[in-house]
């Protein structure tokens, strides 16, 4: 398995990053980058230290290699139990604040390899280039972004009738080694410190859209593809203490334009058929097995959040007021507990298919329509909770060590439960959490990574049994 140093390695391979107009020579030592891919670095470490533990690896039943967990094909619910443990295991480094780490695309590439029948239909080479990529994938433990969603050009037209073509990722020419992409997708988060992109599109295409219909992989340094951050946080982060989550955590979502690159036919999975990129998500396992991951990493989220408002209760010495412990209870710790059990529920109770287990879609959509709820009530909680002690707060960690101030400022700032320092050092990682523009874009995520809160409520339309729930009316009616 990948160690840390081979993981960064790996990403001094030329790639074309662009930060306020200026090239970006090496990511891993630009201050933008530099300490989320430190985090990641770390967690594969980790990860390899615990090569031979079946709570986080399975052997190869051919080879008997060994692999991480995050590329197991989940065959029964404990399949899906031993992958859960490894999401949280990816996770739990950074509080589930980064949402697209290494394990995200893996499952998204595990489903395809899973569900290969889906992409032979194109013909049989195309799924044996999902087959073939998802064994190198596993193999190197590579690190996967995926760029699936386009720019909004204009949501009321489909691609093939902008006022500009291939204003989305399409195909303006094949040749004999493959054919040629050109166009932007507008997210593809934590593509500057990842390894190979995967491309195609989550937004429904429709007949006349065939040029755009692809699906397939590049690596980040592919001729012509040029990567476009957003500002990072970590560039104005003063430092550690003051700004704990956004100096640390922020996985840099980045806009990918292809200027005519020629992805090798070995690396195209589906190829000008808008029925097959339609499906690739919603007919295989794929859709609702990224998404659990996306569940277990909230979970590991809400749990941090839950810690905060306690410690925050704590450090105000306010967790024996009845109206506290009422809040704490019921919008933080039931909402927490029934979002586990839902997690747990749908690892338990796998849809299996095609001999392929899958979370169960009616307890994973459950989740995702909760998430955007939770994460806004749940971030108003804590603001509540913590009042006006935001705007009361020392500018900097430097009126610790100044001689002119630190005396004020340890006596003043103090509470009873706790000494200056402390007291605001919990404040402080409250506020980037909540108030930050770090802060900000945790929300925003949580909001709309998996599409608006319309799109995730029909899947659960669709997902629930509604059958049984109408068989109890109708039984109820046939009585009288």
């Amino acid at each position: 398995m990948r160690s840390g140093d081979a993981y960064v390695a790996s990403l001094r391979d030329g790639r074309t990053v662009f930060l306020d107009g200026e090239r970006v020579d090496d990511v891993t030592k630009h201050p933008a980058f530099v300490e989320p891919i430190r985090r990641v670095a770390e967690i594969y470490d980790r990860a390899k230290a615990a090569e031979h533990d079946p709570a986080l690896t399975y052997a190869d039943p051919i080879t008997g290699a060994r692999h991480s967990n995050m590329w197991l094909p989940p065959r029964s619910a404990d399949d899906l139990g031993a992958r859960r443990r490894v999401h949280r295991f990816w996770a739990e480094p950074s509080y589930g604040l980064m949402g697209r780490t290494p394990d995200h695309v893996a499952c998204v590439l595990t489903a395809f390899a899973a569900w290969r029948h889906l992409f032979d239909r194109g013909g049989a080479r195309f799924g044996d280039n999902v087959a073939r990529f998802y064994e190198r994938a596993r193999d190197e433990d590579l690190y996967v972004a995926y760029a699936i969603v386009p720019p909004q050009v204009d949501r009321a037209s489909p691609a093939h009738r902008h006022p500009e073509p291939f204003l989305h990722p399409g195909v303006v020419r094949e040749t004999g080694a493959g054919i040629v992409v050109r166009g932007s997708h507008a997210i593809a988060t934590s593509a500057t410190m990842a390894d190979w992109l995967f491309v195609s599109y989550i937004t429904p295409l429709v007949p006349g859209d065939e040029d755009y219909a692809i699906s397939l992989v590049m690596p980040m340094n592919a001729e012509g593809l040029r990567l476009y951050p957003r500002r990072p946080y970590a560039t104005t982060a003063t430092s550690v203490y003051d700004y704990p989550l956004s100096s640390r955590f922020d996985e840099v979502d980045t806009t990918v334009v292809f200027n005519d690159v020629l992805v090798p036919w070995e690396h195209v999975f589906i190829y000008r058929d808008v029925d097959l990129v339609n499906a690739q998500f919603h007919d295989s396992p794929s859709h609702t097995t990224a998404n659990f991951q996306s569940l277990v990493r909230f979970g590991v989220k809400l749990e941090f959040m839950a810690g905060l408002a306690m410690r925050l209760a704590e450090i105000q010495g306010a967790t024996g007021d009845p109206s506290v412990q009422a809040t704490l209870g019921g919008e933080i710790g039931a909402l927490c507990a029934a979002f586990d059990a839902l997690v747990k529920a749908a690892e338990r109770f796998p849809l299996i298919t095609s001999g392929v287990a899958r979370p169960h879609p009616q307890y994973v959509y459950a989740g995702m329509g909760l998430q955007r709820k939770l994460i806004v009530d749940m971030m108003r909680t804590l603001r509540e909770l913590a009042g006006g002690a935001f705007q009361a707060v020392p500018s900097s960690d430097s009126a610790f060590t100044s001689p002119e101030t630190r005396a004020d400022t340890e006596r003043y700032y103090q509470s009873a439960a706790a000494g200056a320092r402390e007291r605001i050092k919990l404040v402080k990682l409250v506020w980037d959490f909540v108030g930050t523009e770090f802060g900000g874009r945790q929300l925003q995520y949580e909001m709309f990574y998996s599409a608006s809160q319309p799109v995730v409520n029909r899947r659960m339309f669709k997902s629930y049994d509604w059958a049984a729930a109408t068989a109890i009316v109708d039984r109820c009616l046939g009585e009288y």
